[in-house]
């Protein structure tokens, strides 16, 4: 496991992608805050379900797993029956967007 750890570690895929200023953690906080508040409303206008709950089935920051499977997942466990086809489509075209708005907000960064 330690070996695994340093091979990551050594490799860069632990590293930040770029050592950030302070105003460009103060953006970068910012806009996540922003993208996963749009998230948590996109989910709402498509279960109906107080933003508190949504919020509640979002995983852990910095956890690693798909996000709109886990919120489908939680949800669905929460409300103890199934979201529709459509439900889960309409959620993961959401996260799609939350990860490419993320990905925009981490470029903008690099660049204040």
């Amino acid at each position: 496991m330690k070996f695994l750890l340093l091979l990551l570690t050594c490799g860069g895929l632990l590293a930040p992608a770029f050592a950030q200023t302070p105003a460009q953690m103060a953006f970068m906080k910012a806009e996540v805050r922003r993208i996963d508040d749009q998230f948590v409303q996109r989910v709402v206008d498509i279960t109906h379900l107080p933003s508190s709950q949504v919020r509640a089935a979002m995983p852990a920051e910095g956890r690693i797993t798909e996000t709109s499977a886990r919120v489908a997942a939680a949800i669905e466990k929460q409300l103890g029956e199934s979201l529709s086809d459509e439900q889960k489509r309409a959620i993961a075209q959401a996260d799609e967007e939350r990860r490419a708005a993320l990905a925009a907000a981490r470029a903008a960064a690099k660049n204040r």
